[in-house]
């Protein structure tokens, strides 16, 4: 209960409202033109020229002010000379920063170590809060995503007995999703994942190239990315998604906090078979003492299953073809023929473990010219499937804070936005993700009344008893309260003008450049000539 009280505490927090940034400077085409709707709206005329003047400029102003914007920030085409910006790390994360800032009209460069994105990899779990972000980095992209993928949280989910199967309780991924008009959760093949992003950002990604450090650029405000090999890329930004091992995290703060491990290793595969649930149920949690196994529909007659055991790290030495095997005959030989089923259907070489880890939660994401994205600023537990979604959110976030400002000296102060925007959210996450592990990692078999009299009671033990009393807590109040709070972004986090398209009426919008007459109408209407044929008198008696 003590853990559900903290989770629930760190939940709260998340949902303290920040303060909503306003626009650093002008954008090119005028004092209003470039401004967000909602800003604009309040300091200009509906003409778009300033109200009382007091944001007026004089024809030489504008035009040095045209000089010196290198982009429009309301979807015009970069100008010649736009924001340079390196990615370190080509993953999820470090790709959907690369896809939005290069919608945005930046020049983007990606560095990713590994020397090509290889066809496998596990498939991954995107909740509705970052398919909500996809949609707005980038409809297309959004769509092919959505084709290609297997969803899941429009079925039956929820944690059930290791031994007995039966369930212990479920949680409702769809209604939180449909209120806020978003699809419900899917899961889709990483390499799958990672082609559809590679292919919209084009040949922005260079593969075998690692960055290693960096440093500010003398004599300008620049930083200088290093690579692996030595190469020095000069950029007027520095985007850290590099993962948990971080090495831009690692230059950035001098006094380094070493990754933790989590309580857990993880062994992982994916099992060729079709269970008998499968149309019903998306994601199960089989829940045993000190161990849980998981398993996810990921479409294609295949489930993929995680095997979380509380195993010191580095302290197992199994051979390949011996992993399956030990966890059939020392970790799960009691347990319900679902969770063999899965075990028996799996290829012996394809069992992959990992020691898990984390960090506690950091308040510091930015420095200069260089910030952090996804696992390198908050390494989480798998356990919400929220560690890809919370790097999908930061990319929106960081596209925003960018795109406010017009003026390239500005990109400091809106890294700074970026990361107090991010920062309390990520941090509830991480803690919600580790406090869901312990309490999984605290069930034991519940206790179970099978007569009252002649008593006859199963599983009669302090655990037991507290896994009971928890049981309807977690069906009607954390797991309810965890997933609106999880599907609540982006809610005020995000402000919907700097996405949208411009419209006709905006001052930004398709129709505020055109040529307009300013004579106005040549006849008056009727209501006009009755207003002016109408005695005063009898207007106030009438209209008055």
């Amino acid at each position: 209960m003590l853990h559900l009280a903290l989770c629930t505490t760190v939940t709260l927090l998340a949902w303290v409202p920040l303060r909503r940034p306003v626009p650093l400077a002008m954008p090119r085409g005028g004092a209003c033109s470039g401004l967000p709707a909602w800003h604009a709206r309040s300091l200009c005329s509906r003409s778009g020229k300033p109200m009382a003047n007091q944001l007026a400029v004089s024809t030489t102003q504008q035009q040095q002010q045209e000089h010196t914007s290198w982009a429009t920030f309301e979807g015009d085409a970069a100008a010649s000379t736009p924001l340079r910006v390196m990615v370190a790390g080509g993953g999820i994360g470090g790709l959907c920063a690369a896809l939005v800032l290069k919608n945005e009209g930046y020049d983007v460069r990606v560095f990713e170590k590994a020397q090509q994105y290889k066809p496998f990899g596990g498939p991954i779990q995107i909740a509705s809060n970052a398919l909500e972000s996809l949609l707005r980095i980038d409809a297309g992209v959004y769509s092919q995503i959505m084709a290609r993928s297997t969803m899941i949280g429009d079925r039956k989910n929820g944690l059930k007995d290791g031994l007995s199967s039966e369930w212990f309780a479920t949680f409702d991924l769809y209604s939180p999703a449909k209120a806020r008009n978003q699809d419900a959760s899917i899961v889709i093949d990483r390499p799958i994942l990672q082609e559809i992003l590679v292919e919209a950002i084009g040949d922005s990604v260079q593969t075998g190239a690692e960055v290693v450090s960096y440093e500010s650029a003398a004599g300008s405000s620049k930083v200088i990315g290093v690579l692996s090999d030595g190469t020095r890329h000069e950029a007027d930004l520095l985007v850290g998604a590099d993962g948990i091992w971080s090495k831009v995290r690692a230059i950035m703060d001098p006094n380094p906090k070493a990754p933790v491990w989590s309580g857990y290793t993880c062994f992982a595969a994916i099992a060729n078979c079709v269970p008998d649930d499968i149309a019903e149920v998306g994601y199960k949690v089989y829940l045993g003492s000190r161990k849980y196994f998981v398993s996810v529909d990921v479409g294609g007659g295949r489930v993929q299953w995680y095997a979380f055991l509380n195993v010191p790290p580095k302290s197992l030495a199994l051979a390949p073809g011996d992993q399956l095997r030990w966890l059939k005959e020392t970790q799960f030989s009691e347990w319900s023929e679902e969770v063999h089923q899965l075990l028996d259907s799996t290829p012996i070489e394809d069992v992959e473990q990992r020691d898990l880890y984390d960090r506690i939660p950091e308040l510091r994401w930015a420095a200069g010219r260089v910030c952090l994205l996804g696992d390198a600023a908050h390494p989480m537990m798998p356990n919400l499937g929220q560690g890809g979604g919370m790097a999908i959110e930061d990319a929106l976030v960081l596209g925003q804070e960018l795109k406010r400002i017009g003026d390239p000296d500005a990109v400091p102060l809106a890294l700074t936005q970026y990361n107090s925007n991010r920062v309390v959210r990520a941090a509830a996450v991480q803690g919600m993700s580790r406090l869901s592990s312990a309490i999984l990692f605290q069930y034991n078999h519940p206790t179970v009344v099978d007569s009252v009299w002649p008593p006859r009671i199963r599983n009669l033990g302090p655990r037991s008893v507290i896994t009971r009393a928890c049981q309807g807590f977690l069906q009607r109040i954390a797991f309810p309260l965890q997933f609106e709070f999880l599907f609540s972004f982006p809610g005020k986090m995000l402000d919907p003008q700097v996405f949208v398209t411009a419209a006709n009426g905006d001052f930004a919008g398709p129709d505020a450049m055109k040529p307009h007459s300013a004579s106005g109408p040549s006849e008056r209407g009727v209501a006009e000539k009755t207003l002016t044929r109408t005695p005063l008198k009898e207007w106030f008696a009438t209209y008055w």
